[in-house]
């Protein structure tokens, strides 16, 4: 939503091949239609659509007035000049209908009309005539002490490709960038960021991509909190994927641990030298400081948090000069975390979902049982059907509606485009409801639980 004309003037030539022209009485005339009837709507501020969508100006002219003179069940019709099925736009219309979202008014804003779309007569009209208009804006007017909404939120595809656990790294990264994939979640932790970045340059070279297609996260590991050992690790993360930058470097986890040094062991991973998990006292505060200089130095254009609680995420608001970027954390229909995941937005920042589909990546380390898996649960599997869809495609669309990020993996190239295949249907409120009732604050990626029977070192995070 605009609020005065130089607003609107930007808003308008943002859209491609859009024109138009002020009139001598101040109102504005779009004097071409740029806009297809079928597009794919993206994200609206805070609305996640990701979605292909019938233009509501089609659905306007539909449902327009009809007299002796006009028959609106005629007036749609396709290029070649065939009626469009009275049925399906129908349909459209109800459903459109059934969802319509009021926006809250207040006094200045602007409503653009394009006046080639209203169709006007010249007689009486009499009965309920239903209006839609294509509306940017959000449902209910924007928070005043919320911090300015940041262009890195706003993006294309929200499917991100997840690289925890590959059999072949370098062969799995190059087949989910040529099958798609332009988001990339790395971390150095994940012992695999040599074979990332050959998976990276071989696409790149094959002009599958250019770098600049690519949104590449990566990690910095527990034990190199100590402001001092943030730019070594970030150094030997970009030497290893071969980069110059990464989009985006999170702070892995709230948990500070002793220095592992790079050359004695790396990835470091739970245990030092000695086979002993040793956190340390560490003011994170500072950590985020040392991350906000790599940011002054190009070598990371977002920083952000993950695995953080409320308290923790305020805890770095409270002395941040650059805000975080994204909060990733594990999110499932056994974990919805409604509450953090609220909290994240209105702050400002993406979230990005790992384990988006549950159990499944946690059965091998005993980390989870076959009772906690979801494909074969009963609300996942009914709605699965009745959109004639997978499991897998049920809950990463349930994250995407949520305005979360999902991260997925797979080896299988068939697999690697059904999980990115989300964009040609969506879930009612009713679905998403259903869905959020199977949440029971199941987490299965707990270091306060894995760590004490793994490492005999007791460290919770989340309580």
């Amino acid at each position: 939503m605009v609020k005065t004309k130089e607003e609107l003037e930007a808003k308008l030539d943002s859209i491609e091949g859009l024109e138009y022209e002020w009139l001598s009485d101040g109102s504005l005339r779009v004097v071409s239609e740029p806009v297809p009837a079928v597009r794919m709507i993206e994200q609206q501020h805070d609305h996640s659509i990701y979605q292909w969508a019938f233009h509501n100006s089609v659905i306007a002219a539909f449902i327009g007035w009809q007299d002796s003179r006009n028959d609106r069940k005629k007036s749609i019709r396709f290029g070649n000049n065939e009626l469009m099925d009275e049925n399906v736009l129908e349909a459209i219309a109800k459903y459109m209908d059934e969802n319509k979202v009021a926006y809250q008014w207040e006094k200045g804003d602007f409503f653009a009309l394009n006046n080639r779309l209203v169709m006007h007569s010249r007689n009486s009209y009499t009965g309920t005539r239903r209006v839609y208009a294509a509306m940017f804006g959000d449902a209910v007017g924007s928070n005043p002490n919320s911090p300015p909404e940041r262009s890195a939120r706003s993006i294309s595809d929200p499917t991100t490709f997840g690289l925890w656990r590959l059999d072949d790294p370098e062969e799995t990264v190059y087949n989910a960038i040529k099958n798609g994939y332009r988001r990339l979640d790395s971390a150095c932790d994940y012992g695999n960021e040599e074979a990332t970045g050959r998976g990276i340059r071989r696409a790149i070279e094959e002009g599958i991509c250019a770098r600049d297609d690519l949104f590449i996260t990566t990690k910095l590991w527990n034990t190199y909190h100590d402001p001092q050992h943030v730019p070594l690790a970030m150094d030997k993360s970009l030497k290893d994927l071969g980069l110059d930058y990464v989009d985006e470097y999170l702070i892995h986890f709230p948990l500070s641990m002793e220095f592992v040094p790079f050359e004695d062991k790396y990835p470091p991973e739970w245990v030092n030298l000695d086979g002993n998990m040793v956190i340390v006292c560490n003011d994170i505060n500072k950590t985020w400081q040392a991350m906000e200089a790599l940011v002054h130095a190009g070598k990371a254009q977002n920083i952000g948090l993950c695995n953080f609680t409320s308290q923790h995420i305020r805890q770095v608001l409270s002395i941040a000069k650059i805000r975080p970027s994204t909060l990733q954390i594990e999110s499932h229909p056994h974990h919805s975390q409604d509450k953090l995941i609220r909290l994240a937005h209105e702050q400002g920042m993406r979230v990005s979902v790992f384990s988006p589909m549950g159990a499944t990546s946690y059965l091998s380390l005993d980390m989870a049982t076959k009772d906690d898996v979801l494909f074969e649960n009963e609300v996942i599997a009914g709605l699965a059907k009745r959109h004639n869809k997978s499991p897998a495609q049920i809950m990463l669309r349930w994250a995407i509606q949520r305005n979360t990020l999902p991260i997925s993996k797979s080896s299988s190239a068939g697999r690697m485009q059904e999980n990115r295949n989300l964009h040609d249907f969506y879930l009612s409120n009713d679905d998403m409801s259903k869905i959020g009732t199977l949440n029971k604050n199941r987490r299965y990626n707990d270091p306060g639980d894995f760590c004490e029977a793994a490492f005999g070192t007791f460290s919770p995070i989340y309580e």
